[in-house]
């Protein structure tokens, strides 16, 4: 199912295959919306094969933008299609607002809905095999702010002059430059290309971590199933306490991560949409980078194979921090929500938000999300963190209270520099914002499950905020006192090292069990 030799590009995607998907992928999408669903259906049909699953997600999100924009006649017309996601041009990069494609009206056309579009992309993935391309470009080329971008669906007719661009990620997808130069429809209203793009940004963001945190879910059981199986001096590999070790923290590591991403999916249709979506778009994936390159450097030599899932996830991973925008700039939108995080002094309901995740985390739920405009997530409805982590009666010495003291502390400390509108230290706390949430969610997977093998990784989260914060204060010379670490519960020592650490990979199972 991999690869077809094709005369022109030679290994690339079954384009056929995955038209043939398309349909069914976005039946999750239109004419309801359900998020989750979309994903799943990806999987059962693609396998989480990384480059069918990235472009099906590219053909997913550019068509997304008509359901964004309540194009329904157009949605409904061109459902099933192979669309791209052509924004970026080669001297723009992520900066939409410098793109040089032009857009004419067509004079012709009384519903102004007709236009010329003329211009070039740069790295745009089905782009030669696409159906249509999602196109944004300006109606008038010396406009500049948010209102100068509007989007237009371009069939492929229209298009010229494809070359291909080598990566060394993904190879199998067909990336390539190419001209514009024919007719295309606008989607929405001209001017409102930024905010339609929002929109549609704000569910796509889940769909790029889907991807990272499957690439995980794949290759970690991979990995333990072959350290459980080769033989080394007449024992498993697994049986070594060293590599049971690393093992052991990359599962639960794992675990987090997979349920960081549904209990974000749990809450997506709520304010916390985008908030969620960004610590996703940046924090998660690259902690499934991390993940997957310890986890090659573990299993050895196996993960080089080419029959292996291993060294191939570890490589391609690293793609999916800049699709659909830089992780940088993802980050640094987090920096103003800081001040707010830490100042919350409304109480959060333990017991509310345990019962939506056990009901809802893993289950696919139809929701508004694509509709949601940024004024309904700017302002998430944040509680008092640290009060919440004490209510939780965690059975460990563990003061949330430090953790916010300590990061109040340091953002004094910058305002009283002066530096806080430096990127350095915008990027710094919105990493930080994304550590104390990823905390949160640790102790809320305990809360869940109330499996106490998830104890440690509270810890280790816990452990990576402090270094986060002890860094920072490094760095800058801030006068705000260190993070003493703390120590983990004792390693365990189970009759079946496989089935265990399988066992606390399944988190799903862990709360469907409890």
């Amino acid at each position: 199912m991999d690869t077809i030799k094709d005369p022109q590009f030679g290994d690339i995607l079954d384009y056929q295959r995955l038209r043939d998907g398309m349909s069914r992928v976005l039946d999750h999408v239109y004419p309801t919306f359900n998020l989750m669903g979309s994903m799943l259906e990806a999987t059962r049909l693609f396998n989480n094969n990384p480059s069918y699953m990235t472009a099906c997600a590219a053909s997913g999100l550019a068509y997304m933008m008509l359901v964004a924009a309540e194009e329904d006649e157009l949605a409904a017309q061109l459902k099933g299609k192979i669309f791209t996601l052509s924004w970026t041009e080669e001297h723009t990069g992520t900066d939409l607002l410098s793109v040089r494609t032009r857009a004419t009206p067509d004079p012709d056309d009384p519903a102004g809905k007709r236009y010329h579009i003329s211009g070039q992309k740069w790295l745009i993935n089905n782009s030669y095999h696409a159906d249509y391309h999602s196109v944004i470009a300006k109606v008038d080329p010396d406009a500049n702010g948010p209102r100068s971008l509007s989007i237009f669906a371009v069939p492929h007719s229209s298009t010229k002059n494809w070359q291909r661009l080598d990566t060394h990620v993904l190879r199998s997808m067909v990336l390539t430059k190419f001209d514009i130069d024919g007719p295309g429809t606008l989607i929405g209203q001209v001017g409102r290309g930024l905010e339609i793009l929002q929109r549609m940004a704000l569910p796509s963001k889940y769909h790029c971590s889907y991807m990272g945190v499957k690439m995980v879910d794949d290759s970690l059981p991979a990995a333990i199933e072959h350290l459980s199986r080769k033989n080394i001096f007449g024992s498993n590999p697994i049986q070594f306490s060293n590599v049971f070790r690393q093992l052991y923290n990359l599962t639960l590591q794992a675990a987090l991560i997979n349920f960081t991403f549904f209990r974000a999916l749990a809450f997506s249709d709520t304010p916390f949409l985008q908030f969620h979506g960004i610590m996703l778009k940046s924090w998660l994936l690259l902690k499934c980078n991390e993940i997957l390159s310890q986890n090659l450097l573990v299993t050895g030599s196996k993960g080089f194979l080419k029959e292996s899932n291993i060294g191939g996830n570890a490589i391609d991973s690293f793609v999916f921090p800049v699709f659909d925008g830089h992780y940088t700039l993802n980050t640094l939108l987090t920096y103003k929500h800081m001040q707010r995080y830490l100042d919350a002094t409304a109480q959060g309901d333990i017991d509310e938000r345990t019962g939506i995740l056990s009901r809802n985390a893993y289950v696919p739920l139809e929701g508004k999300q694509i509709l949601k405009n940024s004024r309904e997530t700017r302002r998430p409805p944040f509680f008092d963190y640290a009060d919440y982590i004490t209510r939780c009666g965690l059975p460990v010495a563990l003061d949330a209270g430090l953790l916010v003291k300590s990061s109040a502390g340091i953002m004094d400390a910058i305002q009283e520099r002066g530096a806080g509108n430096e990127p350095e230290y915008r990027y710094k706390i919105g990493m930080l914002v994304h550590n104390l949430e990823a905390l949160l969610a640790a102790v809320e997977l305990w809360k869940v499950t109330a499996n106490d093998h998830y104890l440690n990784a509270i810890i280790m989260q816990y452990n990576e905020v402090g270094k986060l914060i002890n860094r920072i204060i490094s760095e800058g010379a801030l006068p705000v006192g260190f993070i003493q670490p703390l120590r983990q519960l004792p390693l365990p020592r189970p009759d079946d090292p496989r089935a265990f650490l399988l066992g606390l990979l399944d988190v799903k199972g862990q709360i469907r069990g409890k």
